[in-house]
């Protein structure tokens, strides 16, 4: 069974083996990073390699929240080649830098605004964008900082709609949906997400533009869906994965990496396993995926 690490109990069980783990291998400069094997288990039985394994991936794969990221740093697993501290630091300043966003909608910002400690915000919010362009955020710091609106790169403008229909087939192609996050920019610089959010909002009378019939059945022949996005994503998933299984002749593990007619289905599915696991997929969900052929037992670990 994989381990949750959202379990206050499971928490407090791996502390235990952590502090046993240190005990027996006469562990002493507390100062730095713990390394564990991945085949590493206990005299208990407890399967603390794989367990240590899999919390480190889930931070690569950005599935943790802050409070479980502090959690990690407590029990000294290396997250990031900086300094442990370091890290503590920057989650300190994301969450300053979070605050201002949510206060003002942005995080343009006057050059002279400071950290409370008297540090600038301005720079360092400039510095984050430095480290992204050399590669050197992990993907949960440079997902954080996206979800509080930073843009990497100025946003590109388009010369008109058929440009911008362009940049929403080319998503289309590569991901095999048109569900694009309302924050995307494409790599170029273009707010894909914003663009596609104003033709739902032209559909939907809500902006002062329209949309003509052309475009709309444009659109939904590249997979757009213009009201009640969670359920119609989760039907088209569930669909997705049905025809999928049909067309295999025994069931199968979907590994993350697994990609079907273009979607990236086992990042998917991956994303419903961890729900099932701790408990956030209802059941109504689960009777839904078993009900296409959908195995769970095949899934976890």
């Amino acid at each position: 069974m994989r381990f949750n690490i959202k379990d206050a109990k499971q928490r407090e069980k791996l502390l235990c083996e952590i502090v046993y783990y240190i005990m027996t291998i006469g562990y002493k400069d507390i100062r730095k990073f713990l390394h564990i094997p991945a085949d590493y288990v206990t005299e208990g039985g407890f399967e603390l390699g794989r367990v240590w394994a899999e919390l480190l991936e889930d931070y690569n794969q950005n599935l943790l929240t802050e409070e479980e990221v502090r959690f990690l740093l407590k029990i000294r697993m290396q997250l990031t080649d900086s300094p442990q501290k370091e890290l503590g630091i920057w989650l300190d300043r994301a969450g300053e830098v979070e605050e201002y966003a949510k206060i003002h909608g942005t995080l343009s910002m006057p050059n002279t605004t400071l950290f409370r400690d008297g540090a600038s915000m301005f720079h360092w919010v400039h510095q984050q964008k430095k480290v992204q362009k050399q590669g050197g955020l992990s993907l949960y710091q440079k997902e954080r900082l996206e979800d509080m609106g930073i843009q990497w790169i100025k946003p590109k403008k388009v010369t008109g709609w058929e440009e911008g229909f362009q940049y929403a087939e080319q998503y289309f192609d590569k991901n095999g949906h048109l569900f694009v996050p309302k924050k995307y920019v494409t790599p170029d610089g273009f707010e894909l997400g914003k663009w596609i959010q104003e033709q739902r909002s032209r559909y939907l009378g809500l902006s002062r533009w329209e949309i003509s019939d052309d475009r709309i059945d444009m659109l939904e022949d590249i997979g757009m869906f213009w009201e009640d996005l969670k359920n119609a994503e989760w039907d088209w998933f569930v669909g997705l994965l049905r025809e999928c299984i049909r067309k295999t002749k025994k069931p199968f593990a979907i590994g993350k990496s697994y990609r079907y007619k273009n979607y990236a289905l086992g990042e998917a599915v991956s994303k419903v396993i961890g729900q099932y696991v701790d408990g956030s997929l209802s059941a109504e969900q689960e009777k839904e995926l078993r009900k296409i052929g959908f195995q769970f037992n095949i899934h976890i670990k």
